[in-house]
């Protein structure tokens, strides 16, 4: 290594010490990655290396960066680490999109005055606090205005929605647009590397957490504790036992061709693996008896339920369905309803939906549904009053055991 990528490489171990005195989440995760420095001007980007994903930093790019700026790109990276966003990216079909949409979430969660190229919610005229598919969704038509350069007929305006092609334009021909493009080699990943490597971000964030969080949280936004915690939290229902007793007539089964072995029948390649993944209902009480603390707990659940591969479409309802979304290992920040209970609504609007199973997480206050499930219903209760009378909730039923609280 040349004298010139010996001092950056310095430099760079000097911003992690510095991170982990002001902000040690930040620091003790910068630690614990592979850090490449390396010749050209692409800036500070995540990359494939090794076993897991790295931070790659560009000997100019660096170079050219103020020392505010440096650490303001490297929070930046680090929190789409945390978010595991490019380990997603195979799933979108545009990974210029994904990368403006998820930029949209991280710079909510950090200061962005130094960070070069910014985009920020107000930028572009969306409502802060959604997800990164939300963003994906909303930002479609202005998206494809701006990389055809301006109205789809050619023409140029100064409406709002004009306003908001400038921003997303101004952000395609910027830096930010091009850290993001190492995350192609991410999308062209293998199924199996992509999951050790999410297997091995998944650890190294549990790491991380248990670390960072001895002297406490430091200036870590509400909304990223609330992200983190649930890395470290351990489910109060043991699902890989739960699901496995009651997903025997639940899960599905597919076949998956591998180049990893050769089929056993054939000696040939490829082989095939079978793979075996539920879709599942989750509903969410969201009525006014059920305590904050409880939904915490709900969607800690949830989001363990998330990392065992289940595929989870949540329904917040109280006497309706109010709001129907994927969870994609996120917790929403508010939840709707908070009126009387009513299990109905939920239950039928599962039916519609025909996945593999319906998880009920309530306090069990309401009377016996009058519409029966179709498929295989597990009700999991709020650690409440341990003599409650559950009979007239049918199905499987397990409580929470509230020592997490």
């Amino acid at each position: 290594m040349s004298p010139g990528l010996a001092g950056i490489r310095a430099e760079i171990d000097a911003a992690a010490r510095d991170l982990l005195i002001r902000e040690p989440y930040y620091g003790h995760l910068l630690v614990g990655m592979i850090r490449l420095v390396t010749d050209g001007d692409a800036g500070i980007r995540l990359v494939p290396a090794g076993p897991a994903p790295g931070l790659a930093v560009s000997a100019a790019g660096w170079a050219d960066l103020s020392p505010a700026a440096r650490t303001a790109c490297l929070r930046h990276e680090l929190l789409h680490l945390t978010l595991k966003h490019p380990l997603r990216a195979s799933a979108y079909g545009s990974l210029q999109l994904w990368g403006l949409a998820c930029d949209l979430v991280v710079n909510q969660l950090c200061d962005t005055a130094a960070l070069p190229g910014a985009v920020t919610v107000a930028d572009v005229g969306l409502p802060p606090g959604r997800t990164a598919d939300d963003y994906y969704a909303m930002l479609r038509e202005p998206y494809t205005r701006a990389c055809q350069g301006g109205d789809p007929d050619g023409s140029a305006g100064d409406g709002p929605a004009d306003e908001v092609v400038a921003a997303v334009r101004a952000w395609l021909d910027g830096p930010a647009a091009r850290c993001h493009e190492a995350w192609r080699d991410f999308a062209a990943l293998p199924a199996a590397t992509l999951a050790t490597f999410t297997h091995g971000v998944e650890t190294l964030l549990a790491t991380t957490v248990r670390r960072a969080t001895v002297r406490g949280w430091g200036p870590l936004p509400a909304e990223l504790v609330e992200i983190l915690e649930l890395v470290i939290r351990p489910p109060q229902v043991p699902w890989r036992r739960v699901l496995r007793m009651f997903g025997a007539t639940s899960e599905r089964t597919r076949l998956r061709t591998t180049l990893s072995r050769p089929s056993a029948r054939y000696g040939t390649s490829p082989g095939v693996r079978v793979r075996r993944s539920s879709r599942l209902v989750v509903a969410v009480d969201t009525s006014g008896s059920v305590a904050a603390a409880d939904l915490t707990a709900f969607f800690s659940e949830i989001h363990a339920m998330w990392r065992r591969g289940v595929e989870v479409t949540v329904l917040e309802a109280d006497v309706s369905v109010h709001r129907e979304y994927r969870y994609r290992g996120r917790p929403p920040e508010t939840v709707s309803g908070r009126g009387g209970t009513g299990f109905d609504p939920a239950i039928r609007r599962a039916n519609e939906l025909g996945h593999d199973g319906l998880v009920y997480l309530t306090d069990g206050f309401a009377p016996r549904p009058a519409v029966a499930s179709r498929t295989p219903l597990l009700w999991v209760l709020t650690a409440g009053d341990s003599v409650q009378d559950l009979s007239h909730l049918p199905g499987r039923r397990v409580r929470l055991t509230g020592r997490n609280g």
